[in-house]
């Protein structure tokens, strides 16, 4: 069913309750001189018969129903009210003009009242049908009750019987305003179509009828009206009076279209320059751009579809876009093209599908296309947004070969890796058996130098130990990783568990100062930094200094910002990035235990969650390690 549009349903039905209400209003006064509340001498006779008030609250009611409401029973109820009406005004044209029996009909309207109810009823019988055919003839019905309304409502104004009389009995002043209203409101329905569409359109041509039709009516009545006094009161004689109001008439109506055309030439000024930067922008644009009609055809394009194709512009111009594509893609491209003007929203095509474009020489290249509708007042068109991806392709197969190049690497890295650590872990573990069988079996042949000798060996064989293990651990760091579930309170409070002793023998007090976030990550490495942080804000202490510890976290944007911050010994922010480099120390074993491993695999580790970690610039007492993590989404 045709789709009655908002801004006109709203006066629809407006105008539907003030013909109610004015008919509701007869019947009361009806009702109030049947009964003696109201006097015929003091407020006169009924302003319009009746029965006429009867039909226009039916017929009021049956446009209404079909307008507001869309089901079955709606439109069952509507189409009975109108065939009353129809059926009522129907018997009063045979009573008036046949001699069948229809005297029991003891009301009485005017016979082009009564024709003008037939014609309403057929048209609001058959409003909402879906026929263009149809459509035309009634609201063809609908302007004829229309003309017969601004006739009868001029005669009465101007006081010329002739016109709302026609021969017959008088049609009520207010009767033929009730009929403008409703016809009017009714062809509302279609608006497209008929008189209607002539004001309801937004082409230079309804915006034109719009501004004279107003204007000249008015003229055109006031200098009819003004030639009527004339004539009546034979102020001039009537060929002057003719001539007078023509050369008026032509004066008034140059002017009005002078007035109109200033006003049509301004919005024809800012429509072209509009479509002049719209072409510039067009022709500017770093793609090809190709506007299409709905059945296909090529209406205009930019310079860089010219570069790309290899056609000039007029031989585009008109032919369809199938002409820049491979035959194997024209049947794709046809469903592509339906579901694009059923659905009018942006489409992409070839971001996950290879999509080939065709140049004038019969070359084929990787595109991928961008389908934006562009909707005007009169039909939508399809942009087409063309990217040659032909670099782009070539460059990811390059990054495809690299990833294969530098997986095969990486796993030849992994097993080197094994291997080395393994090798070197035997004659280490060999070196460190032998020392402790001297140590044990020759322990009272051995003087005190040799055995200081064999201890600092023992010490850098261990020492060697932790170092290859601690390399083997940082290559296997991220390796059958998995994104979980992760509460980072909870995992803050393990560690602080498991760094217990650490704790009560330094005296140190950690401080979670806020709840911390929860999301999803690697919750095995994410513990471990946590883990190496607050070890290491313990561990570097000045004095007899009892550490404290703060823990904190903020959102920012997409990623969650930690921070670690202690009162410990600082660092010069000269080796703010070293400390992040692997086995690299600031101090001595001798003043501080560690291998210089630990904040690089935070760093690995971090960047493992999409995130980095860092020294915060200007600190002058303590360390304040801050790290982002991103918010992961679970895969």
């Amino acid at each position: 069913m045709p789709i009655v549009k908002s801004k006109y349903k709203n006066y629809i039905v407006a105008v539907s309750f003030l013909v109610i209400g004015y008919g509701i209003y007869v019947w009361i006064y009806c009702l109030g001189l049947d009964n003696g509340i109201f006097n015929v001498h003091k407020t006169g006779h009924l302003p319009i018969a009746i029965d006429a008030a009867s039909c226009f609250i039916a017929i009021s009611l049956s446009l209404l129903l079909q307008v507001c409401y869309h089901s079955r029973i709606s439109l069952l109820l509507s189409r009975a009210l109108a065939s009353g009406v129809f059926t009522w005004c129907l018997l009063m044209l045979i009573r008036d003009f046949t001699s069948l029996p229809v005297n029991y009909i003891i009301f009485g309207i005017s016979p082009q009242t009564a024709v003008c109810f037939v014609i309403l009823s057929i048209a609001f019988f058959f409003i909402k049908t879906r026929k263009p055919v149809y459509v035309r003839i009634l609201q063809f019905l609908l302007h004829m009750v229309t003309l017969v309304g601004c006739i009868a409502t001029l005669g009465h104004f101007l006081n010329i019987p002739e016109f709302y009389e026609m021969s017959f009995i008088p049609m009520a002043m207010y009767t033929a305003i009730s009929f403008i209203l409703l016809s009017a409101a009714a062809s509302l329905v279609n608006c497209d179509t008929g008189i209607t569409a002539l004001f309801t359109g937004k082409m230079i041509g309804n915006i034109m009828a719009r501004r004279l039709f107003l204007r000249l009516l008015l003229a055109t009545l006031a200098i009819g009206y003004i030639r009527i006094l004339s004539h009546r009161n034979d102020w001039i004689s009537p060929e002057l009076s003719i001539a007078l109001a023509t050369s008026v008439y032509i004066i008034i109506s140059l002017f009005l279209i002078r007035s109109t055309s200033s006003k049509l030439n301004a919005i024809h000024r800012k429509r072209l320059i509009a479509e002049e930067n719209f072409r510039i922008a067009v022709d500017a644009a770093p793609y090809a751009l190709i506007i299409s009609d709905r059945g296909g055809s090529i209406i205009t394009v930019n310079e860089c579809t010219k570069l790309l194709y290899g056609y000039r512009k007029r031989e585009l111009i008109g032919r369809n876009v199938k002409t820049l594509l491979p035959p194997m893609l024209h049947e794709d491209y046809d469903a592509k093209k339906r579901e694009f003007y059923e659905t009018l929203r942006v489409m992409k095509l070839g971001t996950e599908e290879q999509i080939l474009a065709r140049k004038k020489d019969g070359t084929e290249f990787p595109v991928e296309i961008i389908l934006t509708p562009v909707r005007s007042s009169y039909e939508n068109f399809m942009l087409a947004t063309v990217i040659d991806i032909t670099e782009r392709k070539e460059q990811e197969k390059i990054i495809r070969d690299q990833l294969i190049e530098l997986q095969l690497t990486n796993e030849e890295m992994e097993q080197f890796n094994y291997i080395s650590s393994h090798d070197l872990q035997e004659p280490l573990r060999t070196m460190s058996n032998y020392i402790t069988m001297v140590q044990e079996d020759y322990s009272e042949k051995l003087d005190n130098e040799v055995k200081a000798h064999l201890a600092a060996m023992n010490n850098a064989v261990e020492r060697m130990t932790h170092i290859v293990r601690s390399l083997l651990n940082f290559g296997k760091l991220g390796r059958k990783r998995k994104l979980s579930a992760t509460n980072c309170n909870e995992i803050v409070h393990e560690v602080i568990a498991d760094l217990y002793d650490l704790i009560q023998k330094s005296g140190a007090e950690v401080k979670v100062t806020c709840r911390l976030p929860e999301f999803y990550a690697f919750k095995t490495e994410l513990r471990q930094v946590f883990q190496n942080l607050i070890s290491n804000a313990i561990k570097f202490q000045a004095g007899d200094e009892h550490p404290i510890v703060k823990i904190s976290s903020e959102k920012k944007g997409d990623f969650y910002e930690f921070s670690v911050a202690d009162n410990g010994i600082g660092i010069d922010p000269k080796h703010h990035e070293a400390i992040f480099r692997i086995f690299e120390r600031l101090n001595s074993e001798e003043q501080y235990e560690g291998h210089g491993i630990g904040l690089a695999n935070c760093k690995k580790i971090t960047e493992m969650h999409g995130g980095r970690i860092w020294v915060e610039p200007g600190t002058e007492k303590g360390t304040t390690f801050k790290f982002t993590i991103l918010n992961l989404q679970q895969d």
